[in-house]
């Protein structure tokens, strides 16, 4: 005979096992790209890990259970995925973002099959909770660059999900392994996942359609035409190109968002809607960079400058360290900075490519 308190339990479940699901199917509509991917496989490991709470399913779910369990075991990675994906603006997907799930579920697996079973379930919450820890820095540091409004609407949510899941689960979870058997979850945890699933559901349904753009740069198909613009933003449009294109404000490695507003004597939210409906940019970052990628291009194109260090050129275009340039600049061109010289300069050019927008 079922209690009350039992049947509340697999009402909540099967609720946070459908939200999860209807959240899967919401961000499966659109064109491929890698936090869509990411997000329908969290989304799976969600519902599985809801499943895999409620004792006595095994036998239930026959032989799917394996890859019902799989799922749950990877979730804490998957999400991390998710997470890293949909706020880092990577052009594809690469196996290694998969990595922590992976290692996940072998220490997993050997939990089940080895002889340090506690150990082992211990290290697996613990790589969790890093993956989460790790999360929360993602999401937080990137918030102030990010001028996709839904994008940054999702940021809230998302960072109280990954505290949720570091603190609650992972800390029962861990309580369980070192003090008592594990047992089942609580009315309230299901309860948890259930508003978690409804939250993450609602949020996403409010997105715009640029939400899982694969760059950070959208394409022209995601902009809005440039009639949509009001004329107070055309007017900004017009003071802003000089202090990049003349006074060089890509310079100053310490530039920011609200710096440049304040220059300009606008509120933050008008300047981040402009450069991501109008020009495009998904984040500050990429929007400072192309005007310093520029500026580094058209400076390893002029024979003038060729005996000048690669590394004097990145500085003073307004990148604090060779790395990130060397990075951005393979990402931007295919080429190192190295060989875009040999090839500019080899064919004997002036005029590489120039900052943008700028005219011959």
């Amino acid at each position: 005979m079922w209690s009350d308190e039992s049947i509340l339990e697999l009402l909540m479940r099967g609720g946070a096992v459908g939200a999860f699901l209807g959240l899967a199917v919401v961000i499966a509509r659109g064109p491929f790209a890698p936090a869509r991917v990411t997000g329908i496989l969290f989304c799976l490991a969600a519902a599985a890990h809801t499943l895999t709470q409620q004792g006595g399913l095994g036998s239930a779910l026959g032989a799917s259970w394996p890859a019902v369990w799989a799922f749950s075991a990877m979730g804490a990675g998957l999400f991390w995925a998710f997470a890293t994906e949909l706020f880092g603006d990577r052009p594809r997907l690469r196996a290694v973002h998969l990595a922590p799930s992976a290692l996940l579920l072998v220490i997993a697996v050997s939990a089940v099959n080895g002889v340090w079973p506690k150990g082992l379930w211990l290290a697996h919450n613990l790589v969790g909770a890093a993956l989460m820890a790790h999360v929360l820095v993602v999401i937080w540091s990137g918030w102030r660059n990010d001028l996709v409004e839904s994008r940054r609407r999702l940021r809230g949510p998302l960072l109280a999900a990954a505290a949720i899941y570091a603190v609650a689960v992972i800390g029962v979870q861990v309580f369980e392994i070192l003090w008592r058997p594990a047992d089942d979850l609580s009315p309230l945890g299901a309860a948890m996942l259930f508003a978690l699933g409804l939250a993450g559901m609602g949020a996403l349904l409010q997105a715009e359609p640029d939400l899982f753009a694969t760059a950070a740069v959208l394409p022209p198909a995601l902009l809005p035409a440039a009639a949509a613009l009001s004329a107070e933003d055309a007017k900004l449009a017009e003071r802003l190109d000089p202090l990049m294109r003349r006074d060089r404000l890509y310079r100053d490695e310490t530039l920011s968002i609200s710096a440049l507003a304040l220059k300009l004597g606008v509120p933050e939210y008008r300047l981040r809607r402009l450069i991501n409906r109008q020009l495009g940019h998904r984040n500050f970052n990429a929007f400072i960079n192309q005007w310093r990628l520029g500026d580094a291009r058209q400076a390893l194109s002029d024979p003038a400058e060729r005996e000048v260090p690669i590394s004097t050129i990145a500085l003073d275009a307004g990148f604090q360290s060779l790395g990130p340039f060397n990075r951005a600049f393979k990402t931007e061109t295919g080429l190192t900075p190295s060989e875009f010289r040999a090839s500019a300069l080899g064919s004997g050019g002036k005029g590489g490519a120039r900052t943008p927008g700028a005219t011959s």
